[in-house]
């Protein structure tokens, strides 16, 4: 059988002229440049109400805040004025007092979270884990003027909740025994104070600016050279917290010893870290002991102590709002950052013997420093500018003696009840500047090593 003859290959197709070419080429074009344009013009109102209603009025605040402005028409321009009359405004600064308490406070509030988020993490049973993160959620549809309110009755001397558990559960007994003895350990503790901090460091936070310059001179020249930030706060902090002659003469110590010890290996950074440690536990101790609780306060004689109407008692009271402190948003930002860890790091960890606490310290929280800093910086800025805890519960004075008054707070005041709104965007200023700061600090030295 003859072999078939072999097929010709099929004809080619002509390649479309050049003319052809460029009017799909310009087709396309068209078509793209529409849909982008119909994209940026339904984009565009956002756009404009974006600029109009949030960007405009935070830069007309730089603005505003050289003049003399009473919120509808300038009077005169100022220049510095506002910003040397907040520099010098002693219930200004005293709002930063309340400010730093509460940042404190804030940074151990913040554990109730971590350790909720890992115990979900932790869970094995996915049904069950669902559910809690739903529970979690749950709570974020209720407004933030219903939990106010909500919190205001707990606080309620005659009918709230708060009276009426430490009435029942003896506690009220125990805080009227401590309102008497806590002020007589201060007196009989004040005379060691005054010796030990006083005579040697200028004072109990001449004593705490030590141990943190002890704490961070451990990390030797090199540390100096990448903690220059931090030296350059805590140097002119421990000036003014030791007095000038003392610190010329404490500091360079210290600097000198930890830079020794630094280069002697761990056991010698481990000596500078028990003297910075132990320099800071005595500051510590000093200040709960001996100034926290100073003097009685004869609010709990009655057993029904008012927390709102007392001087001494907002502050605890603005500690121990949001109990048990575990926030919703905190826990789901926690665990997203924990559900980023690979499985095989714990069965790693399964194999080394690893316990529940060395996970804890040596694999999870290391990972999640990332959530860790975005939720500090949160809290910074929440504790710097938030002010409606205060105002509702508190009214615009911020309580008995402006005790409760916060930055965000007094700027509202000012604006709004004394009507300078000028020396208001002022201090907006001020506090925009030192949210900055604080905001850089964490970004730079709260990270997750590579």
């Amino acid at each position: 059988m003859s072999p078939q003859p072999a097929q010709p290959p099929p004809p080619l197709t002509e390649p479309p002229p050049p003319t052809a070419r460029r009017a799909t080429l310009l087709g396309r074009l068209r078509s793209s440049v529409r849909l982008h344009t119909a994209m940026y013009l339904l984009l565009l109102p956002t756009f404009i109400g974006m600029v109009l209603l949030n960007y405009y009025p935070k830069f007309s605040v730089i603005k505003y805040s050289f003049f003399l402005w009473d919120g509808s028409t300038i009077e005169e321009f100022r220049g510095l004025k506002n910003f040397r009359d907040a520099i010098n405004d002693p219930l200004f600064w005293q709002t930063f007092r309340v400010v730093g308490i509460l940042l404190v406070a804030n940074l151990f509030k913040m554990w109730p979270s971590i350790l909720a988020a890992i115990t979900l993490h932790r869970l094995r049973n996915q049904r069950w884990q669902y559910a809690y993160r739903v529970l979690f959620v749950v709570p974020m549809v209720i407004p933030a003027l219903v939990w106010l309110l909500v919190w205001k009755s707990f606080y309620d001397p005659n009918v709230g909740i708060l009276n009426v558990l430490l009435t029942e559960s003896g506690l009220m007994r125990a805080l009227q025994w401590l309102d008497t003895a806590m002020p007589a350990l201060a007196r009989m503790l004040s005379p060691l104070r005054d010796a030990v901090a006083g005579g040697v460091f200028g004072g109990v936070w001449g004593l705490a600016a030590a141990g943190a310059v002890a704490l961070t001179a451990m990390t030797g020249l090199r540390g100096f050279r990448r903690l220059w930030v931090w030296w350059a706060i805590l140097l002119p902090v421990s000036v003014a917290l030791m007095g000038p002659a003392r610190a010329a003469v404490i500091v360079p110590l210290l600097v000198a010893v930890g830079a020794y010890f630094a280069g002697r290996g761990a056991a010698g950074r481990a000596a500078v870290a028990w003297l910075g440690g132990a320099l800071t536990i005595l500051a510590v101790f000093f200040i709960f002991s001996t100034m926290v609780w100073a003097a009685p306060t004869d609010a709990f004689a009655t057993g029904a102590p008012a927390w709102l109407g007392h001087s001494k008692l907002i502050i605890p009271a603005a500690i121990f709002w949001g109990f048990p402190w575990v926030g919703t948003i905190g826990v789901l930002i926690y665990l997203a950052g924990l559900q980023n860890i690979s499985q095989d790091v714990y069965e790693a960890a399964d194999i080394d013997g690893a316990g529940t606490l060395t996970k804890l310290f040596h694999i999870e929280l290391p990972l999640i420093l990332t959530q860790v800093r975005i939720n500090l910086i949160f809290m910074t800025i929440g504790t710097l500018m938030d002010y409606g805890f205060f105002l509702i519960l508190l009214g615009p004075e911020g309580g008995p003696g402006n005790v409760g008054m916060v930055p965000g707070l007094y700027m509202y005041n000012e604006a709004f009840i004394e009507g300078r709104f000028g020396y208001a965007c002022a201090l907006g200023m001020v506090m925009f500047m030192l949210v900055l700061v604080l905001t850089l600090i964490y970004q730079k030295y709260i990270k997750v090593e590579k």
